[in-house]
């Protein structure tokens, strides 16, 4: 369940949970690696990161290894830059099922929403 980006290039720097839903407050790593790739002079916080970082806090808050199935609807809607928004906060509710998690999630700091993104979570343990 451990995330590669966990600790690297992202922290928690709070997290509070009910049974279906998620407020945390995420610190990127702006001396990361990933940004001297995702681009050199303008660093951007990748899509597929930002979903990672989503999943992460699910499997922790959920306690379970999961696999996104399904990105029903996935918009990013603004840039993550770790220069001037090194802080960004996670709103996300959830429902379980059978097989794993529909969630409802998004990214955003102050007005600015980030990512907005519904899917569903396969368990995988």
């Amino acid at each position: 369940m451990s995330s590669a980006l966990k600790n690297t290039f992202y922290t928690v720097s709070g997290l509070s949970s009910t049974d279906n839903s998620v407020k945390a407050l995420i610190s990127i790593n702006p001396a990361h690696d990933v940004f001297k790739g995702h681009f050199p002079q303008m660093p951007v916080v990748p899509g597929v990161c930002q979903l990672q970082i989503i999943k992460d806090i699910l499997e922790e808050v959920s306690g379970t290894s999961l696999m996104m199935t399904n990105g029903d609807n996935i918009k990013f809607t603004g840039m993550i830059l770790p220069d001037k928004n090194p802080n960004v906060n996670l709103e996300m509710t959830y429902t379980k099922n059978e097989t794993g998690f529909i969630v409802d999630a998004k990214l955003f700091f102050e007005e600015t929403v980030f990512t907005k993104h519904k899917g569903k979570y396969k368990i995988l343990n």
